[in-house]
């Protein structure tokens, strides 16, 4: 019949059926009339892709796949080399190469599980890869072994593998203190400290041994590409991750732990060792002038600095946390000011400023700058020191008020970026409120804003809210904030509240 389709031998449909069948129609397979599935490395490579598009589903999927094929191959190699096929020391060697990655893999997993809210199965992730790397690492956790037998191993194993070996396990144990809380956390976070102390320690002395003899640091390097090695900038990176580890310490002692006997003291120790890490390496910054034999290692980060200040806030010693959260803002101050510029909150209205504003937020500001919570975090610790420091009478007002405009300029930055936050707006109102003299104007803009804001967000809530009591304590939330910015704008009255 004519314009008809004709119509396949049923031979020629179980064929079809069977290629389909064996080249497999989910993720991680080719379907479209090649004979096998995709390479593991195209697989791998399409979920980092969606990973980087937060399309978590479909890289869980293919992260998945992926560790399938890699859990099978890591169990084919003992068969392999019983039947004589292969040389063994290859077949061992690219069994290691496959564990490492199914270790990346599960972790990615983890951490895509965590997003999504399944903590138990992000454990377990983090857990798996863990055992790939180091099998010793669940009975080391359990018992709250940190890592000392290692030590007396490092001179037998100094080699720049070993030392990225230990901190990938490092980079998963913090994570898996991420999960936990209390006693259970801080185990995860020291044994991935003892781990990045380690991976330190040997990098450092790889350092030493190519300062003193050229001739053999392919023997401590363990690489034919001496050249393709940069040896300090691992080392500058590994010091600034225990640096951030020692502060993740820290803050769970300021949090879950703080009722500890030693809270006080352990938190003082991890930020000593902190600020330590920090003294060198803004040290190297400066006298390198930002770079290294390496190439540019960037700034110090301002993590140790603003965790000592909080940190000294709890003790009730202002001006030592007030000297701490401005250096912690000096780090930051070229950033903020620069996108604080984008939203009419300059430090200075000269058109310089702003010319060199807008060229940096468009080449360095987004990689540069802490996240966006840290700077919030940052903003509000340097609130609570101008309004806290004014007790003190060895401090002037013009102290307070660098310390209020600093916390503009971050409070400036976040709104740059985003400018749907309505803590910000909320934060950027107390903090003109905070000046003295006030200024009143501003503070009105930035807290009706926010108020604004909030009537919106309680409004769209009172339309959907359904019975559950998440949904009235997120109600009862909103109202308690609504409150709050119409007593700092003077207009409260609790007989109009429903209004």
């Amino acid at each position: 019949m004519a314009g008809g389709k004709k119509k396949k031998s049923s031979s020629n449909a179980k064929k079809n059926k069977s290629r389909r069948n064996r080249d497999g129609a989910g993720n991680g397979t080719n379907n479209e009339g090649q004979n096998g599935p995709i390479p593991l490395e195209d697989v791998l490579t399409q979920a980092e892709s969606a990973m980087e598009m937060s399309d978590l589903d479909t890289a869980l999927q293919l992260f998945s796949y992926a560790s399938g094929v890699l859990r099978t191959r890591i169990r084919v190699p003992s068969t392999a080399t019983s039947d004589g096929a292969g040389d063994g020391t290859n077949i061992a060697h690219d069994n290691d190469r496959d564990k490492t990655t199914l270790s990346a893999v599960l972790g990615k997993m983890g951490e895509i599980k965590a997003s999504n809210g399944d903590v138990e199965g992000a454990r377990s992730d983090f857990l798996d890869a863990i055992e790939l790397l180091d099998p010793n690492s669940q009975t080391a956790l359990s018992m709250g072994n940190i890592g000392g037998d290692k030590m007396a191993v490092d001179e037998g194993s100094c080699t720049l593998d070993v030392a990225q070996s230990c901190e990938r396990i490092a980079g998963l144990y913090l994570y898996l203190g991420q999960l936990c809380s209390g006693m259970e956390a801080l185990k995860s976070f020291r044994t991935g400290v003892s781990e990045l102390e380690r991976a330190a320690r040997i990098l450092k002395g790889i350092s030493a041994a190519s300062s003193a003899d050229g001739a053999n640091i392919l023997a401590v390097v363990g690489s034919d590409e001496l050249d393709t090695v940069c040896v300090g900038r691992y080392l500058v990176e590994t010091r600034r991750q225990l640096c951030a580890a020692y502060c993740s310490i820290a803050e769970l002692y300021l949090t879950d732990l703080c009722d500890e006997p030693d809270a006080e003291s352990s938190c003082e120790a991890v930020l000593t060792s902190a600020l330590a890490i920090d003294d060198a390496s803004s040290s190297d910054y400066h006298c390198e002038g930002g770079n290294s034999a390496d190439g540019h290692i960037g700034p110090p980060l301002p993590d140790a600095l603003q965790t000592m200040a909080n940190f000294r806030l709890s003790q009730s010693r202002v001006p030592e946390a007030l000297e701490c959260i401005l250096k912690a803002y000096d780090r930051m101050k070229v950033g903020c000011e620069a996108m604080s510029a984008l939203v009419g909150l300059a430090n200075t209205d000269t058109e310089q400023l702003e010319e060199k504003s807008c060229e940096f937020v468009d080449v360095e500001a987004a990689s540069s700058l802490p996240e966006y919570h840290f700077r919030c975090q940052t903003a509000k610790i340097m609130l609570e020191c101008a309004s806290l420091i004014k007790n003190f009478d060895s401090y002037s007002l013009e102290t307070s008020n660098q310390c209020v405009e600093s916390a503009i300029q971050v409070l400036g930055s976040l709104l740059a970026e985003d400018d749907e936050v309505i803590e910000v707006w909320y934060l950027l109102g107390c903090a003109f409120m905070a000046c003295t003299p006030s200024n009143l104007d501003s503070a009105n803009h930035y807290l009706e804003t926010a108020l604004s804001m909030l009537t919106k967000v309680k409004q769209d809530l009172e339309n959907s809210i359904g019975d559950s009591d998440d949904d009235e304590n997120e109600l009862e939330a909103i109202e308690c904030q609504i409150i709050e910015v119409k007593k700092k704008l003077g207009t409260y009255n609790e007989d109009t509240m429903d209004d």
